[in-house]
């Protein structure tokens, strides 16, 4: 019983530290991006391309 304990608290904590590293340090996945002078979509963003 301790066994299986452990392995679903190790799986836990993994899953965690993969939901952290790209939700929360992956950075946003709907935004413009800059490429070569001109503004990309990058995903599917709610506001329209920046002006500058």
């Amino acid at each position: 019983m301790k066994k299986k304990t452990l392995f679903l608290l190790i799986t836990i904590i993994f899953l965690l530290v993969i939901f952290v590293i790209r939700f929360v340090l992956g950075g946003d996945e709907d935004t413009w991006i800059k490429n070569d002078n001109q503004w990309v979509k990058h995903g599917n963003p709610s506001k329209s391309a920046p002006s500058n």
